[in-house]
Parts: structure tokens; sequence; C-alpha cells
């Protein structure tokens, strides 16, 4: 059972509905706009709701929690399938390994306005309370997929008529005069290990960050992929749907 804590990460939990609730627990002494319309959400799917003392709660959470807590199941998350259509802004990234800095990526992916977050499989489920959080909820907004093979992220890209554009400098143009087609899905490979060749060799185009200084060292994955997104956004930006 996985640990959400702080009102930020419970709702996202709530409102997304991307994994089973269990039970919520609230500091009774909490009276908060936010902590009702939380306890409103989770009575709304049903969740058991149970007040308690800000010590328990203290105790249940392993530590400090923000006056509420959330007991869910991990969320299932699906292995990308390559005859899934799709359209729009979607993002692979590789190479990232600590939970903090996955989270960050979520976070500006999809404020950036990706709507599919492509992962290598590996297992986050211990630390997805950690993600959701430092994600500030993006992680439960965003849909995302897991690869277990780059050559079904290569196949899936084909048959959706995607455009394929990495974050590489061989053979690369400034990402600030690329023209992003309106379906792009973008590449972002870690600071060390960086994009995989059989990826490379299915890249439609190439680009990279220009730097404002000489400096030799490659952006860490969040700072790529943030200065990625919000590239894709400047040339499609959000506008408010009307009702």
């Amino acid at each position: 059972m996985q640990k959400f804590k702080g009102s930020i990460s419970v709702k996202a939990v709530l409102e997304n509905d991307r994994r089973e609730s269990e039970i919520l627990y609230v500091d009774g002494k909490k009276r908060t706009r936010d902590f009702a319309y939380i306890i409103a959400q989770a009575k709304k799917r049903k969740v058991p709701v149970v007040i308690c003392d800000k010590a328990k709660l203290n105790e249940l959470a392993d530590g400090p929690c923000a006056g509420i807590l959330l007991m869910a199941k991990p969320r299932e998350i699906e292995s990308l399938d390559e005859k899934m259509p799709f359209e729009g802004f979607a993002a692979f990234v590789d190479g990232v390994e600590d939970p903090y800095n996955l989270g960050s990526i979520a976070r500006s992916l999809y404020a950036a306005g990706c709507s599919l977050l492509i992962l290598p499989r590996r297992n986050w489920d211990y630390s997805e309370p950690t993600i959701v959080k430092a994600s500030a909820g993006a992680w439960e907004k965003l849909d995302i997929a897991m690869l277990e093979d780059v050559k079904v992220l290569a196949r899936w890209k084909n048959n959706t008529h995607l455009t394929m554009v990495c974050a590489e400098r061989k053979d690369a143009v400034s990402l600030f005069e690329y023209d992003f087609p309106v379906n792009t899905l973008e590449v972002i490979g870690g600071s060390r290990r960086g994009i995989h060749a059989d990826l490379l060799e299915q890249s439609d185009a190439n680009v990279y960050i220009p730097y404002g200084r000489d400096f030799k060292n490659a952006l860490d994955a969040p700072s790529a992929a943030a200065v990625m997104a919000f590239a894709y956004t400047r040339q499609y930006p959000f506008t408010e749907k009307e009702d």
C-alpha cells in the first residue's frame, strides 16, 4: 500500500482516478476549504474517511504529513501498444533513475501540454508517492506508458505518423530554430547514456539546446525535458476551451 501525504498529492490521486484509493485519514483539528473538498471527493468515490489526531496521523504516515494521508494501491501502467492511435505531443524519457527527477520531468511536460509520457519499463511502485509530490500531482494527470523495447517505440511512431525529434547534437539544428509539427514525439536521454542508437536511426530530426556561454557538459534530464517541452509549447500555446 502506498502513502500519499499532503493536500496536493492526495487531491491529484482522488481527482484523476488512476489508482484505487483505500482509505483517507484527516487530522480532526484541520478545517480548511481544501480539506473539505478532498473529503467530499473521497466520499464521492466511496473511499472511507477516518478522522484522527495529529499524533496518530503522523504515526500512520511514518512522519509529518501536513494533516492528511491517503492510502492507495500502486498505479497500473500498461506497456506501449504500437498500434495505439495518438495525436499531439508525446515524450519518451530515458535514463532517469531518481524519483524526484522523474517527478520534476512529469511536472514540466504536463505544464507544457504533453499528453503522453513514455518510460522504459521499471517498477516505480515504492517511489510513486515521492514522484507524485515532486510533480505537484502532474504524474496522476498524465497518460503514461511503459516501454519494453525501443523498437516498439519506433514502430509506434511510424504507425501514428508522429515526427520523432531527438535531443542529440550530431547532425542537429538549434532547438530555437526548429519548427515542430503538431504531432511530435520528443526523445530525451539521460545526461550520461544519451539516446539509444536504434532510436537515433529512426529520428526525423535532431535538435540541440544552444547555450549562452561555452559549457561542455550536458544538461540534466529534468532541465533538458523542460526546455524541449516548452519549445514545442511556444509554437502551440495552450488556449482555454470554451464551455
